[in-house]
């Protein structure tokens, strides 16, 4: 009897570590780096986006597997982030956009999400040459952001937690 407690006991721990690690991978998604830890390739890609001063942060980050290093850029006063693969390939653009800038049918799908809740401001997303528009959505104190295809169709729709970052989402295809 004392066996099986003893082998009860030892898979519990092992279950409650395995689940710590695995929670505490998911938070090191991103981490904040500077520019000397940057790859020469992605310094010299980003030189053509932006100057040193209109870079106001650079994370370390994985997009669904894709180890990417991200650059929050002010240019002009409009806020974007640009993000390049290790090798210094551009891998994703993404900049606030006017409503009115969103086609037509995105913009039927926001009028039609939003309706009795409170809309952010759309951003445009164009990852390896596909452009989708994400907004964040408030309703009851409750926030989701809704990613959408050009076509208007909701793709992926994550709830936003309390600290800003995003709970694991319902992915649509």
């Amino acid at each position: 009897m004392k066996l099986k407690h003893i082998i009860q006991q030892t898979a519990a721990i092992a279950l409650t570590v395995g689940f710590a690690a695995t929670t505490f991978a998911g938070d090191e998604k991103e981490v904040k780096i500077t520019m000397d830890k940057v790859p020469a390739a992605v310094q010299q890609a980003v030189k053509a986006y932006a100057t040193a001063a209109e870079i106001k942060g650079i994370e370390e980050s994985d997009v669904d597997g894709t180890k990417v290093i991200e650059f929050d850029i002010e240019k002009n006063g409009k806020a974007s982030e640009i993000a390049f693969r290790p090798d210094g390939k551009l891998f994703s653009t993404e900049e606030e956009v006017a409503l009115t800038d969103c086609p037509e049918a995105v913009q039927k799908t926001i009028a039609k999400i939003s309706k009795g809740a409170t809309a952010g401001k759309p951003e445009k997303v164009v990852q390896e040459g596909k452009t989708s528009y994400e907004i964040i959505i408030e309703k009851k104190g409750e926030k989701t952001e809704y990613t959408i295809s050009p076509e208007g169709k909701v793709t992926d729709k994550e709830e936003i937690e309390e600290k800003g970052e995003k709970k694991e989402g319902d992915k649509k295809d």
